[in-house]
């Protein structure tokens, strides 16, 4: 998949902008504070619907605009050229492709990305919502019914928490939502038990490729890497559907009353976490920073090789600086792992002198919200040009 035209109006500090993209490597180099980052996350949500930063639609529109913002993208894939458009004023969205109202989960399902930011080096330590989400993430582009699924999960969890803080609040327990209570639980099992079981095959999946990825950015004797799916402190590992269905549910007889005591929904999918571990121990806890963060770098290479095994495409790659927060040996390994992907790859800097000039299909300079490209790319790359 290769995006190769964006457009951009009044999106955060981004004035409006339009640029060609090329297939290999694009390089946007300025200092910090000038819109990199702000670039891509407009690509991220054209892709996925969503921001990986905080924030409402409000926070996306320019300050000095009244008017909203709107961002365009042409991506062409497997030979068809489709035009994606999101545009939005403070209180409406509109999103379509080739001029037809599409939903967030089809763009996820249909123009993958993989983003590597300073943020996402940090899932191994970051809340347990974060390494599901990356999960998710991995099993949303491995098996077509996981989002649906995922989405559906979602929901039933929500009404079962709106119905839990009623019965709270209101200090009793009819019959009526007792039951109500009762059948929300039921399916939150029956869905939870496929969602749980779709998780583990993703893991089982990319385990082996994540220890050979981890191998080449960091030693090939370095150590052995592995993952543990944890539900109420205890690992899934090889569990078969039934048994992930009566661990749920013996939980839930366990927890009942203390849910019903506190208005939350306290067992499920949503609860369980993912568990990196390095040689046996969990590198949470045992791994130093740069060892978190080259698992994960290793957990998205992987991703991107599972991707391209099950739909002969590669996602687009996102780096928003995220090369400054490794050496400059693991720089010189993780590009050149990149750039034997044959995929698209965005990648923001502060500082590009340490890129060869013959890999850059592209750079950019970038200063006050706006975009240049330059042709003398050695000159930028060795430092010759300010910016």
């Amino acid at each position: 998949m290769i995006l190769h035209q964006l457009g951009l109006r009044n999106f955060r500090n981004l004035k409006t902008e339009y640029l060609e993209l090329s297939p290999g490597l694009n390089i946007f180099l300025g200092q910090n504070g000038q819109g990199k980052t702000n670039l891509v996350e407009a690509i991220h949500l054209l892709t996925s619907g969503n921001s990986f930063r905080s924030g409402g639609i409000q926070d996306f529109i320019n300050k000095n605009s009244n008017l909203g913002f709107f961002l365009r993208a042409r991506v062409l894939k497997k030979e068809l050229d489709f035009k994606i458009e999101l545009s939005a004023s403070a209180n409406k969205k509109v999103l379509t492709v080739n001029d037809k109202p599409k939903t967030t989960h089809y763009l996820k399902q249909n123009f993958p990305n993989l983003l590597f930011s300073p943020e996402s080096l940090l899932i191994v330590k970051d809340s347990s919502q974060k390494r599901r989400d990356l999960i998710d993430q991995l099993c949303t582009s491995l098996y077509p019914d996981f989002g649906k699924l995922n989405y559906k999960y979602k929901k039933i969890v929500k009404q079962k928490s709106v119905l839990l803080k009623r019965m709270k609040d209101q200090k009793r327990e009819n019959n009526e939502d007792l039951k109500l209570y009762e059948t929300l639980s039921k399916m939150l099992f029956e869905i939870g038990t496929e969602l749980t079981f779709l998780r583990l095959a993703g893991i089982e999946e990319i385990q082996p490729l994540l220890l050979e990825e981890f191998l080449k950015i960091m030693d090939e004797h370095y150590g052995n890497i592995s993952i543990s799916y944890i539900a109420s402190g205890h690992s899934l590992k090889s569990y078969k559907k039934e048994e992930i269905r009566n661990a749920m549910y013996k939980r839930w007889v366990e927890l009942k009353d203390r849910e019903l005591a506190s208005g939350l929904c306290l067992v499920g999918p949503h609860k369980h976490d993912i568990q990196f571990n390095f040689n046996g121990e969990e590198a949470r806890f045992y791994c130093s920073q740069g060892q978190q963060r080259a698992i994960i770098l290793a957990f998205k290479m992987a991703q991107t090789k599972l991707h391209f095994r099950a739909h002969k495409d590669f996602p687009i790659l996102l780096l928003d600086d995220v090369l400054s927060e490794l050496d400059r040996e693991k720089q010189k390994r993780f590009l050149n792992y990149l750039l034997s992907t044959e995929a698209q790859i965005l990648l923001t800097t502060t500082d590009a002198t340490w890129v060869p000039e013959k890999v850059a299909s592209s750079v950019f300079l970038v200063k006050d919200g706006y975009f240049v490209r330059e042709k003398s790319k050695a000159e930028v790359l060795t430092g010759g040009l300010s910016v």
